[in-house]
């Protein structure tokens, strides 16, 4: 599997693409649409990934056989110095269970190690059940619930510790 990082210049459909795919079949099943839920992933488009990256986030796209399958993003915490956030892990759903999700996430980690970090944390949906067991399966606990008012779920934090 191949990574690409992908900066405010680059062509972004792609990781746009692996975006939308990927978190479409979270927002079918808890019923988000672009009007009750913006922010989804599954309805991103590249104007606002050029301003995420221009804000400093650090992206890659991952691929197989020169086929786009998934993508990642990391962001420093501007809080604390050690601390790292792992966002945007996507896997398109033809290739999921197939290993590249926890490849994804290594690769965030090691990244993040070779910066100095020594904490990660992930958001999620409080709900999804499937993904909170699979974050724990790689070493993250769970550290607080939050509820935003912007958004229609309550927010799950994990952190890891490196």
């Amino acid at each position: 599997m191949k990574n690409i990082k992908i900066t405010a210049d680059s062509d972004l459909s792609k990781v746009v693409d692996v975006l939308n795919r990927s978190h479409r079949t979270i927002a079918e099943e808890f019923g988000f649409t672009k009007e009750n839920n913006p922010s989804n992933m599954a309805f991103v488009d590249c104007e606002t990934l050029k301003k995420q990256l221009k804000k400093g986030i650090e992206l890659f796209l991952f691929e197989e056989n020169n086929i786009p399958i998934g993508c990642v993003a990391i962001e420093k915490s501007s809080n604390e110095t050690d601390t790292f956030y792992i966002e945007k892990v996507s896997v398109i759903p033809e290739e999921r269970r197939k290993g590249y999700g926890e490849l994804i996430m290594k690769f965030a980690e090691a990244r993040i190690k070779e910066k100095r970090g020594k904490r990660v944390s992930v958001a999620l949906i409080d709900k999804n059940y499937r993904l909170k067991h699979w974050y724990e399966q790689l070493g993250y606990c769970e550290c607080g619930v939050r509820d935003f008012p912007h958004l229609p779920f309550l927010v799950c934090f994990m952190e890891k510790k490196l």
